[in-house]
């Protein structure tokens, strides 16, 4: 079950990253928008530390904010830079492919 979770937040924080070039993301909004447990996104993004595809941000022992890494955008592959998100955003990433 992790694996395809890691890779749904990797693909993720790769459209994140696209709009945001500067921006974590917060970890309670990647699992809001990946429909999973709170503590399930947890394991999946200090698993994706661990590997150095992201980089974390922890505040007492929760990971807070998330951003992917050089590693991981070489992971992911193709990545167009995009500019201006909008007011609707996160409306945007199912419509990007992420599912």
């Amino acid at each position: 079950m992790y694996e395809e979770l890691e890779l749904k937040a990797l693909k993720l924080l790769a459209r994140q990253f696209e709009y945001n070039q500067s921006l974590h993301m917060e970890a309670v909004d990647m699992a809001k928008l990946l429909d999973v447990k709170r503590k399930d996104i947890q394991t999946v993004l200090k698993t994706l530390a661990d590997t150095k595809l992201i980089n974390i941000y922890e505040e007492r022992d929760k990971i807070k904010l998330a951003k992917i890494s050089w590693q991981g955008l070489n992971e992911i592959g193709e990545v167009n830079l995009k500019f201006g998100m909008g007011k609707d955003a996160y409306a945007n990433y199912k419509k990007e492919g992420l599912e």
